[in-house]
């Protein structure tokens, strides 16, 4: 380890942060955090199902969704930082802090989102440890991504410590633990009420695939949101880790609109399909602006675009693309999640009385708790900012 690498990381702090802005912001951010837990208290007391929009045929609302989006933006942000400190690659080793960081605000995101949406959260914890069920697939979900948040605070401890070697140890076991339980997810879906919309043989890839797409994304868009709001220039190291990351999202970009284009193809020949009426209505019934406009155009055309007309080497456009693909690839997962419930179970029989097509619609209190939870994200990551200073090139490891 060069000399310079040991010099401690403390002093720099002050230096940095010049500016109150990022503190103010962190403050405003923190209030809409309040907001948004103060809806979900007030949920508690009065019972979810007066203030929710979902029902005993939808039981998943707008809450799983985005913490099915931020689970899997802390799986892409863990794998790309292993792109740098577990395997080594030299052009991402000067963001593997911040991602780290990120990584961390992403799951304690996603945490915070799936326990508001349960009427009565302290029991996990709880039974979790006093009635553990290996053969449920929840108890492995909370158990695996408990552990990964601990694996990624102490990676992150480590590289603000200048211990590389701990560091990749635990950014090892952490990526490990991470792709357990972003398998698990698709295991989760398929099994509730053995909805065919889920249970497609690629959906593993598929998760994985969005997962990294969501990490490119979330680095692009929040460094730059760093730079500015810290009123920083990138150094060159920076330039350089963006611009590989800009182009690995291109790569993940053309292998999305394979999937996205085969989603649309089922929908237009839905006798290829476990469950054409779902798809029907994603393609082409009510939920087709989301599909159209969400899923193919943020999610995949406008992000294509701007990063092969700029090369992948312009700061600002790489953060428009990650925050457009941002939102897009949320339209995903709220389709993902809530067309595959809308289907009734016995939809072929005729039943009478039985819809032929369930409806949810987001209450004013899940909305409020996802603004919360999304709040929450800008919360943690701009106190790492203010707290930590994480500049990238003291990230590098030797």
């Amino acid at each position: 380890m060069s000399k310079s690498t040991s010099v401690p990381i403390e002093p720099r702090v002050a230096g940095h942060i010049t500016s109150p802005l990022p503190i103010y912001l962190m403050l405003a951010f923190a209030s809409l955090t309040v907001v948004g837990i103060s809806f979900a208290l007030h949920a508690m007391i009065v019972g979810h199902d007066h203030v929710f929009g979902t029902t005993r045929e939808v039981p998943w609302g707008i809450l799983i969704s985005g913490y099915a989006f931020f689970a899997c933006l802390s799986t892409g942000l863990c794998i790309v930082a292993s792109l740098g400190q577990v395997f080594g690659i030299e052009s991402f080793k000067p963001i593997v802090k911040r991602t780290v960081l990120l990584a961390i605000v992403a799951i304690s995101c996603a945490l915070m989102s799936i326990s508001l949406e349960l009427e009565n959260p302290w029991r996990v914890p709880i039974y979790a440890v006093l009635s553990p069920h290996p053969e449920s697939n929840i108890w492995w979900k909370s158990t695996i991504y408990s552990s990964y948040l601990l694996l990624m605070v102490i990676n992150f401890l480590m590289l603000h410590r200048e211990n590389y070697k701990a560091a990749r140890i635990f950014g090892a076991l952490a990526l490990i633990a991470v792709s357990a339980a972003n398998l698990n997810m698709k295991a989760d879906m398929s099994l509730v009420g053995s909805r065919q919309f889920w249970v497609e043989q690629y959906m593993p890839l598929y998760f994985f695939t969005y997962a990294t797409l969501l990490g490119c994304a979330g680095i692009l868009f929040f460094n730059w949101f760093a730079f500015k709001v810290k009123g920083e220039e990138p150094t060159s190291g920076e330039s350089r880790a963006l611009s590989a990351v800009g182009k690995l999202m291109m790569v993940l970009l053309c292998i999305a609109a394979v999937f996205t284009g085969w989603k649309a193809y089922l929908g237009y020949n839905p006798a290829l399909s476990h469950n054409p009426e779902a798809l029907i209505y994603l393609v082409q019934g009510d939920y087709s602006t989301n599909f159209w406009f969400g899923e193919v155009a943020l999610a995949i055309v406008i992000p294509l675009l701007i990063l092969v007309s700029t090369r992948a080497k312009n700061i600002t456009a790489l953060s428009a693309a990650g925050l457009i693909t941002l939102v897009g690839i949320f339209f995903k997962y709220y389709d993902l999640v809530i067309v595959g419930q809308l289907i009734p179970h016995f939809h072929e029989y005729n039943i009478v009385n039985i819809p032929q097509y369930y409806s949810y619609v987001p209450s004013l209190h899940e909305n409020m708790m996802l603004i919360g939870g999304i709040a929450l994200a800008f919360t943690l990551f701009l106190f790492g900012e203010i707290v930590f200073n994480t500049p990238s090139d003291s990230s590098e490891q030797q």
